[in-house]
């Protein structure tokens, strides 16, 4: 053994692993993509529009051979399940791009708005997706042609 070979920082060098951060992040990635495999929704292409509406409709529930809960299914899902798929599948559509919410948020605030004029259909808008409710009040005041002064 020579001199120098046992000095301090000369002679082989202990193999040292990965940082302790590295360690921990990659500890924490395979715990997420443990997690997220098992996940159906994580691995599987999400069913369309169609496919929902037809699985609600023709689904094993569907199937009594009792004539009225069969009645009740169907009644059940013309609705509550079909206006459900139908807006989810809607929203879903829209919130994928920014390009399409800047477009069917403002058609949709129009639809109900006009939908809300209706006696009976008015009812089961909520107010919040109405024209009324975003308008500023000096807006809505102007628009109805009230002016300033009062009445001349």
């Amino acid at each position: 053994m020579s001199a120098v070979a046992g000095k301090a920082g000369w002679g082989p060098v202990p193999v040292a692993g990965p940082p302790l951060w590295a360690r921990l992040a990659r500890t924490l990635a395979s715990v997420a993509t443990a997690a997220v495999t098992g996940c159906r929704a994580a691995v599987e292409r999400p069913v369309t529009l169609a496919e929902g509406l037809e699985l609600a409709r023709r689904g094993d529930w569907t199937t009594s051979e009792h004539p009225m809960v069969r009645q009740a299914a169907v009644a059940h899902f013309w609705l509550l399940q079909a206006p459900a798929l139908v807006i989810a599948g809607v929203a879903g559509w829209a919130l994928r791009t920014p390009g399409r919410l800047w477009t069917v948020g403002p058609l949709l605030v129009t639809v109900a708005s006009v939908l809300n004029e209706i006696p009976l259909v008015g009812v089961l808008v909520p107010e919040f997706v109405t024209w009324s409710y975003w308008t500023p009040t000096w807006l809505s005041v102007w628009l109805s042609g009230a002016s300033a002064g009062g009445a001349s």
